[in-house]
């Protein structure tokens, strides 16, 4: 009787753990169908094709703009101010007054000085015709002589003088900024503005180092400004035969139409490295890196049951220069390949895609 018990006990044990367990294989089973009928996972990206391309390798360097009509305007003798005829940011005509400093002192000096061989030169006349009838010696006219170049002599060292009080435009150009106003004094040497010509031309000045790239007279350069817009070509008019000793580079200066760039300005300048490449062109964001260098996704067709048409295919490639929106790669590419540009960055190998139409530029 006891024994059973027992029996029946365990069979009823069994039948409610088989039923259980058909539930939970029951249960297992319709999880397992939801989750295969869940779409796989897919990323949503915008393709660009890939272009053929050509490629110059460059090397941008640093350049400083030169007006080649530029000088600064300063004082050749010290002194009082009293005429300054064109304001700051004026156009002074060739050969105008641009600074002139108190020369009244000077002035008389001089006019005394040529009285005083107005005097001499009518004595010589005069002792010339008694000469001839030997009424004066040869020593007295000799002595008039000698004082009549002495004058002149000095009346041209207070010309000189007299020319050096007044600052005259050697060209037509803008004037700078300047600070100075009437009587103020100027020392020797004082700097008064700039004056800049109205030449559109520029030239730019940049050094070159050693076995980077050899650059002859008539080469072509672009030139940038310092946010990296292109600004245009310049021919290269001067190079320098010898490098310098402590930076090993050797300088070179080209020239170019730029009226916008001011004198002293700094700029970009590009130079040719090497021969023209045949290579391929990206959109920049198509790119990317892993541990094992750049690499982008091409867009290909994926196997007839695939839940979405295409997948991503990662193909290892070599940057070999760029632009501002543009890389110029090498690898396994051809032209026409559809890639991944928007959404790039999400994508992994053999990914399903889904593409966004129209948000890319080929």
């Amino acid at each position: 009787m006891k024994l059973r018990s027992w029996l029946i006990t365990g069979a009823a044990c069994l039948l409610v753990t088989a039923a259980l367990a058909g539930v939970k294989v029951l249960q297992i089973s319709e999880a397992m169908a939801l989750m295969e009928s869940f779409p796989p996972p897919s990323e949503a990206v915008t393709v660009a094709k890939a272009q053929a391309d050509t490629w110059e390798p460059s090397r941008l360097l640093s350049g400083t703009v030169r007006s080649p009509e530029h000088l600064l305007i300063s004082a050749e003798m010290a002194g009082r101010v009293v005429e300054l005829p064109f304001q700051s940011g004026e156009v002074v005509p060739e050969g105008a007054a641009v600074l002139v400093l108190f020369d009244d002192d000077i002035e008389a000096q001089r006019t005394a000085l040529q009285a005083d061989l107005n005097l001499v030169d009518t004595q010589l006349v005069r002792n010339r015709t008694l000469e001839a009838d030997s009424l004066i010696s040869q020593d007295q006219l000799d002595t008039l002589k000698a004082r009549s170049l002495s004058l002149k002599a000095q009346i041209a060292v207070l010309e000189a003088r007299l020319s050096r009080m007044t600052v005259r435009a050697p060209f037509e150009g803008t004037l700078g900024i300047y600070p100075q106003r009437l009587g103020d004094l100027m020392r020797f040497g004082e700097v008064l503005t700039t004056l800049t010509g109205l030449d559109p031309s520029r030239w730019v000045d940049f050094k070159v180092p050693q076995g980077l790239a050899e650059i002859r007279v008539g080469d072509t350069v672009q030139i940038r400004d310092i946010s990296g817009v292109e600004v245009g070509a310049a021919q290269v008019i001067a190079v320098s035969d010898a490098f310098a000793e402590g930076t090993r580079t050797y300088d070179v200066r080209a020239q170019l139409s730029a009226p916008d760039l001011r004198h002293g300005a700094l700029v970009q300048v590009a130079i040719r490295t090497g021969p023209t490449e045949y290579l391929m062109s990206v959109p920049a964001r198509s790119v990317r890196w892993d541990p094992q260098g750049p690499h982008t996704f091409v867009i290909v067709e994926a196997e007839a049951e695939a839940y979405l048409p295409h997948r991503a295919s990662l193909r290892r490639v070599e940057v070999r220069g760029e632009t501002a929106d543009r890389l110029y790669i090498r690898g396994e590419l051809n032209p026409g390949d559809r890639i991944a540009d928007q959404g790039a960055f999400k994508l992994q190998d053999e990914a399903l895609v889904q593409i966004q139409p129209g948000a890319s530029k080929e």
